[in-house]
């Protein structure tokens, strides 16, 4: 099973969105990212985090995310520290 880690995050978030991993930072916004559009189309990658992450992120707190820094910091993962 994979770990939650901000690098695990990242990459999933980067498969749901069809863009790189290195264009993925804490600042990148998820409305709008590879075409999505937020929370419209966050369930498919909500899936994958609370896998992830074992747990569970109800809508109500996944609509207010804006970035990836909110989700990093709604898991209570750190991202890198070269940001």
């Amino acid at each position: 099973m994979s770990e939650c880690t901000s690098a695990n995050v990242r990459s999933s978030i980067a498969d749901w969105a069809s863009v790189p991993v290195s264009s993925i930072t804490s600042q990148t916004q998820l409305d709008g990212l590879g075409g999505k559009s937020w929370p419209d189309d966050a369930p498919s990658l909500v899936t994958v985090l609370e896998s992830l992450c074992d747990t569970t992120i109800p809508q109500e707190d996944y609509e207010l995310f804006e970035d990836v820094e909110d989700i990093e910091n709604y898991l209570g993962i750190e991202g890198p520290s070269n940001e």
